[in-house]
């Protein structure tokens, strides 16, 4: 009989070489260590197929066999290499006396890694495999190998392979023992490495049908939710962890979920709990402060941040914190120097020169934004398009906002060309880009092609709940009412993810002028949302649709709602102030609204619009006239901005200049999609318009 096979246990560290020695007296070595054998004592590894000539003689092997343990042993209590050897030379009697034994293979092949001789552990271990491939220890020798050496230095080839081959053993350990729950797990994190997600979260879940409690799966699969961003999947996991077995990683993954699902006072109290375990981990600190600004406390949120500065003065990412704070609060000056001082921390981030561009972008200096952009997607990229999903992710972050600032420009086909590159990064990024060619094409007056590339992309992502809500937009602007609503009540299936499809059916039924259906889908929509912050959107749509009816009390108390919310909400402060501007009331309060709006966000053409528009309304045309043509600059062919100029130019004289503005206007307003300029506004700027050449002609005449 063979001496049996002994499982080696994946996560042992060193027997030997500096182990601590807790003995309490002198081992003593065997008094007369045998001499080393030359190297040729045993059979070479590739030989071992071959059948030895004379009969194995077991009990010398398990002698032999025993002294190596003991030598191992005393090695690791004594830290002498010279036991090492001795080890090494007993295993190789114990196999002239056993030439076909396996296991003394592998327990020769884990010593030879575990002194530092990977390649003769690999090369014996490779042996056994040649002669028995399903011999589990060898099999587990070489993925713990493999797996360890993931964790060391390496050029990226060898990674790529000392990766591929402990995926390759641990999934033959996984075949040998189905019901080796460890190896399952082991493979669930390679697979993630390996952007292998479907693997891993069969792994993950072949764990969790045999043990549904297992802290280690629940929170591996959460990490892999985590890192795809479905943060509400990772929540619901990491939830099942009891709050006794959460370490202070796990309560912070979970705050930062919640987080990122927009649940932001489930994040700020997770956070607190992170803190009590962990006061001084500034990273979760810093995430807390983020909680805090996002949630509408940004007093409390500067407060978490200076007291990291007290205590680390030069915190890059503090700094970095800050800036975006005071450019979300239209502190620009400000903003700046954070951002410089947290680049002269931190001169290779990403993060950092993302965050100048978004600077740049809302000061409107587009070419320094594109500069910028530029640069950062050429960092990002990866050769031969091999991503990891956080790199795919900020590339693709990086060519959207490229995009956006062409199409802001008006410049659709350069617009089109970077988010098709960015479908390129994979199906997690194209269903993203797809959407973006799709409103690209609709705002470049192109809506049967984007009603066709919505068709396409919803074959393409039937499952896709955001493509096909889109294409109801599309559909529904179209005039193809029924289709779109059919189309929208096709979505809903009775869950809190409804609110987004009833959302988009009230802007459908208020685009068509069907209030009362998009009034109860908005309310509908609102019953739905059961966090504050939900709730802000919903509001917004209500009070443009009673806009709409011209219902403007019951409008302007839902956008007040929205800024109580949000006093931040740049969209509802300029929807508010151009309502009372619009009407020629509180024409005051109208401006500071619209300013607040300004202020936030002050390349935004459609706010610079309000803003002219309210000046004019209160008869100061010199302010209204920087205001009105920096926005029909911005927004070049959009009618109300065209309509509004020609007023204020025909209040200054200037008649010829008002004729060409609003007949660009109503060239442009048939193709506006989703403007609110519709056919009755044209007919009436039309009248007004011939008057105008009515008047011109005239005066031409009267001159001659």
């Amino acid at each position: 009989m063979h001496i049996r096979s002994r499982k080696i246990v994946a996560g042992v560290g060193l027997l030997f070489f500096g182990a601590a020695a807790l003995i309490l007296g002198q081992e003593a070595a065997p008094a007369a260590p045998p001499e080393k054998p030359a190297e040729a004592a045993s059979a070479p590894a590739d030989k071992l197929a071959e059948s030895s000539a004379a009969a194995p003689d077991h009990s010398a092997a398990y002698y032999h066999y025993m002294l190596a343990r003991r030598y191992r042993e005393l090695a690791g209590i004594n830290n002498r290499g010279d036991f090492v050897e001795h080890a090494i030379a007993e295993y190789k009697k114990a196999m002239e006396a056993d030439p076909d034994s396996l296991f003394l293979r592998v327990e020769l092949a884990e010593l030879y890694w575990r002194m530092g001789r990977t390649a003769d552990a690999v090369r014996d271990a490779e042996a056994v495999l040649r002669v028995n491939p399903d011999q589990a220890d060898a099999h587990r020798l070489l993925a713990n190998i493999y797996w360890r050496n993931l964790g060391d230095p390496q050029p990226d080839k060898v990674a790529k392979e000392s990766l591929r081959k402990a995926i390759e053993h641990f999934e033959a350990l996984s075949r040998i023992d189905p019901t080796d729950n460890d190896n399952y797990l082991v493979l669930g994190r390679l697979y993630r490495l390996n952007n292998q997600r479907d693997k891993a979260e069969e792994a993950f879940r072949k764990v969790l049908n045999a043990d549904p409690d297992s802290r280690s799966a629940l929170a591996s699969l959460a990490q892999l939710y985590f890192d795809h961003g479905d943060y509400e999947e990772a929540i619901e996991h990491l939830k099942k962890i009891p709050e006794s077995d959460m370490d202070t990683s796990l309560v912070a993954m979970l705050a930062y979920a919640y987080s990122q699902a927009h649940d932001y006072d489930n994040a700020v109290a997770t956070y607190e709990k992170a803190l009590a375990q962990d006061s001084d981990n500034l990273e979760i600190r810093r995430s807390y402060a983020d909680a805090l600004a996002n949630a509408g406390k940004t007093v409390a949120a500067r407060t978490e941040l200076q007291k990291i500065l007290k205590q680390e003065p030069d915190d890059g990412p503090t700094y970095l914190r800050l800036g975006q704070l005071d450019r979300q609060e239209g502190r620009f000056d400000q903003a700046r120097q954070e951002f410089e001082k947290a680049k002269g921390l931190m001169p290779d981030s990403l993060e950092v020169s993302y965050q100048e561009v978004l600077l740049e972008d809302a000061l409107g200096n587009e070419d320094k934004a594109i500069e910028g952009l530029q640069g950062l997607i050429k960092q990002s990229e990866r050769p031969q398009g091999q991503y990891t999903p956080s790199e795919a992710s900020n590339h693709a972050i990086f060519l959207e906002r490229l995009g956006l600032i062409y199409r802001s420009q008006e410049k659709f086909a350069q617009a089109l060309e970077v988010f098709k590159q960015m479908g390129s990064l994979g199906k997690e990024q194209e269903s993203r880009a797809e959407a973006l060619v799709i409103e690209t094409l609709r705002l470049d007056h192109q809506p049967q092609k984007a009603v066709e590339a919505a068709n396409a992309a919803v074959e393409k992502y039937p499952q896709d709940r955001s493509l096909r809500m889109l294409r109801a937009t599309l559909l529904g602007e179209r005039g193809r009412l029924d289709e779109a609503i059919q189309d929208l009540h096709g979505l809903l299936n009775e869950t809190s993810s409804d609110r987004e499809v009833y959302l988009t059916m009230a802007q459908v039924y208020s685009q068509a002028k069907r209030y009362p259906e998009a009034v109860a889908a908005a309310e509908k929509a609102l019953s739905l949302s059961t966090k504050p912050d939900d709730q802000e959107y919903p509001h917004f749509v209500l009070g443009s649709i009673y806009e709409r009816q011209k219902k403007y009390d019951l409008a302007e108390g839902q956008f007040r709602q929205v800024l109580t919310t949000n006093p931040l909400n740049a969209a509802a402060c300029n929807y508010l102030g151009y309502m009372l501007a619009d009407r020629g009331v509180r024409l005051d309060e109208s401006v500071k609204y619209i300013q607040k709006a300004v202020e936030l966000e002050p390349n935004n053409g459609a706010y610079l619009d309000s803003l002219g528009w309210a000046y004019y309304k209160m008869n100061r045309f010199d302010l209204a006239v920087p205001h009105l043509e920096k926005a029909a600059r911005l927004i070049s062919s959009d009618p109300t901005i065209l309509e509004h100029l020609g007023h204020l130019y025909l209040q200054l004289g200037r008649k010829r200049d008002a004729e060409e503005a609003w007949e660009r206007a109503l060239k442009n307003w048939p193709a506006a999609s989703g403007s609110d300029f519709d056919a009755d506004q044209a007919a009436r700027l039309q009248k007004q318009l011939e008057e105008l050449k009515a008047n011109l002609a005239k005066e031409k005449s009267a001159h001659r």
